[in-house]
């Protein structure tokens, strides 16, 4: 996979769908996107944007949006302690003059009295043309934790392209100093194996590699 930017995974990938072939797929066109353009665009932004695209493709204009919130869990709501976050992404499409919402993608942990995690892998958020027809792929990473030990995380590759949606979920691969790695196993949604989806999974694959991987000290 090619690198484009220090936090985007382009896939100028194959245009066809044999492993021989050389052609390759551009990028779809993005840049970076601010809280002052989303708030001009009336684009909605709920707790902290954690980082926003603005993505141009055959189908016209787009805009992604990722935004994290925590604060203490609705079961304990005078904790004190961040044990409830919510990950949201948003994926615009602009109709004339306003943006209208084409997809959109929510999870959470809520864990009272236990250690709580929810974070993207930013640097591996991905806007892709992986088949070369024009429209654009996004890959949203994330992992989710809820517990008080040393276990895995729980790890999510989500692909969505208009109304696909491809997923890998599994756990992290945990690394200690002096013993065997644990975890590690995922799954594939069923339709992430059909034939047809080939350079999708090998794309999500590879963004699984990049992220599941927990070394701990």
């Amino acid at each position: 996979m090619k690198t484009v930017s220090i936090t985007f995974l382009s896939a100028g990938m194959l245009l066809c769908m044999s492993t021989a072939c050389s052609a390759r797929a551009p990028t779809p066109d993005n840049q970076p996107a601010d809280l002052a353009y989303l708030t001009t665009q009336h684009i909605p932004s709920a707790g902290n944007l954690v980082m926003a695209r603005r993505v141009r493709d055959k189908e016209g204009e787009h805009v992604l949006v990722l935004n994290r919130k925590a604060g203490p869990s609705p079961a304990k709501p005078k904790s004190g302690r961040v044990e409830h976050i919510e990950l949201d992404v948003g994926y615009y499409s602009r109709q004339g003059s306003a943006w209208k919402a084409e997809w959109s993608l929510h999870d959470f942990v809520d864990c009272p009295g236990l250690d709580s995690v929810a974070e993207f892998f930013v640097p591996n958020v991905g806007i892709t043309d992986l088949n070369g027809d024009g429209k654009a792929e996004v890959t949203i990473p994330y992992k989710l934790f809820c517990g008080g030990g040393v276990d895995s995380y729980t790890v999510k590759v989500i692909l969505r392209e208009g109304t696909l949606k491809l997923a890998i979920r599994g756990d992290s691969l945990v690394k200690l100093p002096g013993q065997e790695p644990f975890g590690g196993e995922h799954q594939y949604d069923k339709t992430l194996l059909a034939p047809t989806y080939a350079l999708y999974k090998q794309h999500m694959d590879k963004v699984w590699d990049a992220v599941s991987i927990d070394v701990r000290k």
